[in-house]
């Protein structure tokens, strides 16, 4: 008699390691300022083991944001609402357009007429640029973590643990 493909204590150790299952409703996670007042971001997931965070990012209409680096993680983007571009190409992202972005690409986040949602998906680090391409500031799973965490204890918000798994 032959073996079957996949055993029962196979299938149980697996049970036995993975993660629960995370559902949340977007109304009860707060928009938390991401930089001087014109973006905000929803927390998703923040994967402290990859260094990979998970949140939707929301940017007033006719804003530019500082030109930046993604190093160690490509990002994925999907528009929700509103349209952007990055000065340095000749595409617009509208409503249900997906974005790949390899590590090391630098650009600038400009929002066109409308307030901009999209869902991000970010691996590594984040590094902002001056005029004279100096390194100002960085931003990567733990720091984004952390302004999570300040803004809902500034604002006697609960902060949601399952977020970080």
């Amino acid at each position: 008699m032959m073996e079957p493909l996949i055993r029962e204590d196979v299938i149980n150790l697996a049970e036995k390691f993975q993660f629960s299952e995370r559902v949340f409703n977007m109304e009860d996670l707060p928009w938390v300022p991401f930089d001087d007042g014109n973006s905000y971001f929803k927390p998703l997931r923040f994967d402290l083991n990859t260094g990979t965070w998970t949140y939707l990012f929301k940017i007033k209409p006719n804003k530019v944001l500082a030109r930046h680096r993604h190093t160690g993680g490509s990002v994925i983007g999907y528009t929700l609402a509103g349209e952007w571009r990055y000065a340095e190409r000749d595409w617009i992202a509208k409503p249900g357009t997906f974005i790949f972005e390899p590590p090391g690409d630098i650009h600038t986040f400009i929002t066109l007429d409308e307030e901009v949602v999209s869902l991000f998906i970010l691996g590594g680090t984040l590094q902002y640029f001056d005029d004279d391409n100096t390194i100002i500031g960085q931003d990567d799973v733990y720091t984004v973590l952390h302004k999570y965490r300040s803004h809902c204890n500034e604002n006697n918000l609960e902060v949601c643990e399952d977020l970080i798994y």
